[in-house]
């Protein structure tokens, strides 16, 4: 680089840390790629190791070094905005030589990660509701449609060690949540009977705003779990055992912010805990603290509906550390949702608001308050039109600007035409698209760190007979509806109740539907993995 040469050679002296920390960076790179060549890559825990800690050192150093910039005077014939962007890019440009050099079959450059764990099958919600268990199997299998567990490059971790569970409820849910709001979950969860299924969590003092949230005696274990998973995919793709990673969790957490029902929502909109803001709040806490200590982070929240938890959480105030970006339906022309489907088939669609309160979870998305939040409501139906228009001419530049050094999905498919919400125009291919937008975004910035977590999306056909005969009710025209194969991804013991209406609804599923978006999705996060393209 041209200043960084201008330090070395005495022009700016107080240019001189960065070059030294460059060139420190780049000897232990070289030395690394020699032994790890020498070694013939007998040990590959070892060379895992020794990248996880270069990689470490390449944003420790890359953090420290920009904020002597802004601290330092420099000569005013030098732009200290672009030795600062430069100064990224070279960071960068080492921590994606590292994964390149230093990773193998399974771990750093052209590496995506699955992750999911059985525990988030404990929330059982109430028969009938569109937050349905099988959607975990579902897209755990959509996954596997991807390559998951069977191409590798796409390992799949099945189980997250207990020592993340200790650090969620320990450290970072305190971060996230209120500690009323915990403590109110815990005491009315715990207070379940074993056997209660779909009981109201979130209705307050007056028996209002739990009407969709509903749980278990094992929804708190479920919820901890799927934060539990979204930190686990955050210390993967910072310590270069992938270059993004995709969370197959459940219950979602978009609508769960500090306290029950954030920004006046009417209702936590299925949420409990908080996993995208979670992860986010991990990312960027300082290493004294237990965090990573990344400067920015960015979350991209693609989801149907505004995630007023998030922004509640991470942007409630002005934070330079996050940028929080959401694509959804509504906006301050919207008077509520007009749902005409709803007159042909009977089924009521939930997650609305009253009239004149817009549409879930309400007024909140409707402008953006900070330069930490761009909201961008989408009108009454996502299109993929207007969604394109936005990605292209809003959320990359904004993006851009930010130059986060981990980009969060908030992964929500409740967009798509065949979802039972109906307010979506969305096809599979489409969320293939956005998330391919999204990882270009990321190569850009941040060497393609990318994390995604599920949060909406219903269209799943139903996966259990509905009634004793084992047959599933006819269409119109005569022709019988059938199940959703999900294999030995559907445990035994999980049930599927639906009323024959929404069975109906969710056949056309199987032609296109939420386990086609996941696909699509991973299959896209996987070809977005090549950071050496």
């Amino acid at each position: 680089l041209e200043y960084i040469q201008a330090a070395k050679d005495g022009d700016i002296s107080p240019l001189h840390s960065l070059y030294s920390g460059l060139e420190k960076l780049v000897r232990n790179l070289n030395r690394m790629v020699i032994e790890s060549e020498e070694a013939n890559v007998q040990n590959l825990e070892a060379r895992r190791e020794k990248l996880a800690s270069l990689l470490v050192q390449c944003l420790t150093v890359k953090g420290q070094r920009e904020e002597d910039l802004y601290s330092i005077a420099i000569p005013a014939t030098y732009d200290k905005d672009k030795i600062v962007k430069e100064w990224r890019k070279a960071c960068e440009r080492i921590f994606k030589r590292a994964i390149v050099r230093l990773g193998h079959v399974d771990a750093g450059n052209r590496v995506t990660a699955v992750l999911t764990d059985s525990r988030c099958n404990e929330h059982i919600t109430a028969s009938g509701s569109f937050e349905r268990a099988v959607r975990l199997p579902a897209a755990v299998k959509g996954a596997k449609n991807a390559g998951a567990g069977s191409s590798a490059g796409i390992p799949i971790i099945t189980k997250i060690e207990d020592d993340y569970l200790s650090l969620v409820e320990d450290r970072i849910l305190p971060m996230a949540h209120k500690a009323s709001y915990l403590k109110r979950m815990k005491k009315k969860i715990s207070a379940l009977a074993r056997d209660a299924k779909g009981v109201p969590l979130t209705d307050d003092s007056d028996g209002e705003g739990g009407e969709d949230t509903m749980g278990s005696k094992g929804s708190f274990t479920a919820a901890v779990t799927a934060v539990a998973v979204a930190l686990k995919g955050v210390d993967m793709i910072v310590g270069g055992k992938c270059v993004n990673a995709f969370c197959a969790v459940r219950p979602p957490g978009h609508h769960a912010g500090r306290e029950l029902r954030p920004m006046n929502a009417i209702s936590n909109g299925f949420c409990l805990l908080n996993a995208a803001a979670s992860a986010a709040l991990y990312a960027a806490a300082p290493r004294s603290q237990g965090g990573l200590g990344l400067k920015r982070v960015c979350v991209i929240d693609i989801d149907l509906h505004h995630g007023n938890g998030t922004q509640d959480i991470l942007c409630s105030t002005y934070d330079p550390r996050f940028l929080y970006v959401s694509t959804h339906a509504g906006g301050p022309h919207i008077n509520g949702f007009q749902d005409d489907a709803a007159d042909e088939d009977g089924i009521p669609r939930g997650l609305k608001t009253n009239k004149n309160e817009g549409i879930f979870p309400g007024r909140c998305g409707d402008i953006s308050p900070h330069p930490g939040v761009l909201n961008i409501p989408l009108g009454k139906k996502v299109t993929p039109s207007a969604l394109g228009t936005a990605l292209v001419c809003q959320v990359t530049p904004a993006v851009e600007k930010f130059d986060p050094e981990l980009i969060i999905i908030s992964a929500g498919f409740d967009a798509h035409m065949n979802d039972p919400l109906g307010m979506g125009g969305l096809t599979s291919q489409d969320f293939g698209t956005v998330t391919k937008v999204i990882c270009q975004m990321a190569l850009r910035s941040c060497s393609g760190r990318v994390l995604s977590i599920l949060e909406g999306g219903y269209g799943v056909p139903c996966c259990r007979p509905l009634n004793d005969d084992l047959f599933l009710p006819k269409n119109a025209d005569g022709s019988q509806l059938k199940l959703l194969n999900l294999g030995d991804d559907l445990p035994d013991e999980m049930e599927d109740k639906m009323d024959a209406l929404l069975a109906k609804k969710l056949d056309k599923c199987h032609q296109d539907g939420f386990t086609e978006c996941v696909y699509e999705h991973v299959k896209n996060l996987a070809l977005g993995s090549n950071v050496d393209g």
